[in-house]
């Protein structure tokens, strides 16, 4: 099954950084937010792949004149 992408250039990198940064938090102060690892994992994957499930379920996103954003 190939999974079209329905997220733009930006929100790829923006998801890649800010999951990063939630794993890399899980290394300095491990006991409180080792459940968070996992959703920096998930939206790294997200990113990585230029897939977002939940804009697929909701039929992807809208602009604002209604049409769908183009993604290369």
């Amino acid at each position: 099954m190939k999974l079209q992408k329905n997220m733009l250039p930006i929100e790829r990198w923006l998801r890649i950084y800010f999951g990063v940064i939630i794993v890399l938090v899980y290394f300095f102060n491990p006991y409180p937010y080792s459940w968070w690892t996992f959703s920096g994992y998930l939206v790294i994957a997200t990113g990585a792949f230029g897939y977002c499930p939940i804009y697929g379920f909701l039929n992807g996103r809208k602009k604002s004149d209604g049409s769908t954003p183009t993604v290369n």
